[in-house]
């Protein structure tokens, strides 16, 4: 089957019908138009089956010739619908992959029961993923665009996002000197142009995962990003994990941390987390205040040590296997599975 062909089939069709403009209402009329219509083609279909009890006829057979017809529709909605969001029909297949694997994951607390026995809790950015430096590339070559700078104010905000990546300081509207609505729009362009599948990984973190699955514990990583807002970083990031091939179990998306490790421990799990591992020090006192051993990841060494008799600081994750391996040989960790 070659479906560009039937692509350009449906859409030089719908020229013949509406010409793509600048006109917002316009293309939210024709939008409605499509989706509206491709309700009722499914309506048709769910028709063809008599699936409603008192339409039902004994001894009826079903027009099967009919219910394709409808698909048939239903598909030729969907190819309009991708013409007008522009959708890019040669990356189709790709996409349909990588969705299927998100799907997977969604559902995984139908497998929850896996998680039972060791794991390890693990952040994402600052942690495995260097996004500091990551943003800062995308901010330098696409910021001067977007935010429309001239040649001066670009200078300046190069050289501001220099400082900041090499300072490893975190990266935001006050420290890049901009309005934070600026910021914002530069935020919303790295998120849904799939920049999270372009971020360098630190040299300690395949290391430390392949460790960690070595010991034979569950890999669990929790992240903040907005997920909520930006689904499409879901697959971003699995994109960016298999690209890496860092090892991980399962992946899960929290603004409460700690919360979420109970939603899980309450459900099916019995969790026994060996430890957890973060950069922002809001979710090291998360997981401290839970009883759960801590590590906060300080890479440069800038902030004065969080006191508490859960949290270990370290700067680096070389250092934290270095630290765990001599607890292990020691007797000292009493977490490690015999």
């Amino acid at each position: 089957m070659n479906l560009m062909k039937l692509f350009e089939d449906q859409r030089l069709f719908n020229r013949q019908i509406w010409t793509p403009d600048q006109d917002r209402n316009r293309f939210l009329d024709r939008l409605r138009h499509l989706a509206l219509g491709m309700f009722e083609e499914t309506g048709e279909l769910l028709g063809t089956y008599e699936w409603k009890s008192h339409r039902q006829k004994p001894g009826q057979l079903p027009n099967v010739s009919h219910s394709h017809e409808e698909l048939v529709d239903m598909f030729k909605y969907w190819l309009s619908l991708a013409d007008l969001a522009d959708f890019p029909m040669e990356q189709l297949e790709e996409m349909y992959y990588a969705k299927s694997r998100v799907v997977q994951y969604r559902y995984q607390e139908e497998w929850m029961a896996n998680l039972d026995g060791p794991c390890v809790v693990v952040d994402i950015d600052n942690v495995l993923a260097d996004y500091i430096t990551g943003i800062c590339r995308f901010a330098k070559e696409w910021g001067p665009h977007i935010l429309k700078l001239t040649p001066s104010e670009t200078l300046s905000f190069v050289h501001r996002l220099d400082d900041l990546c090499k300072k490893r300081v975190w990266v935001g509207a006050e420290s890049v000197g901009i309005e934070p609505s600026k910021w914002n729009l530069l935020k919303h362009e790295f998120r849904v142009g799939g920049y999270h599948r372009r971020l360098p990984v630190f040299d300690d973190a395949k290391f430390f995962l392949d460790w960690c699955r070595a010991h034979r514990w569950k890999i669990l990583l929790i992240t903040a990003r907005p997920v909520d807002r930006y689904p499409n970083i879901f697959t971003d990031t699995l994109a960016w994990l298999d690209a890496e091939q860092l090892a991980f179990d399962f992946l899960w998306w929290a603004s409460n941390k700690a919360d979420r490790l109970e939603e899980i421990t309450n459900a099916k799990a019995k969790l026994n987390v060996v430890f957890a591992v973060d950069d922002d020090l809001t979710f090291v006192k998360q997981f401290a205040s839970r009883g759960i051993r801590t590590f906060w990841l300080d890479r440069l060494g800038t902030h004065p040590p969080y006191l508490s008799k859960n949290v270990t600081v370290m700067h680096s994750l070389f250092t934290l296997v270095r630290y765990m391996t001599a607890e292990i040989m020691d007797g000292k960790a009493t977490t490690i599975p015999r």
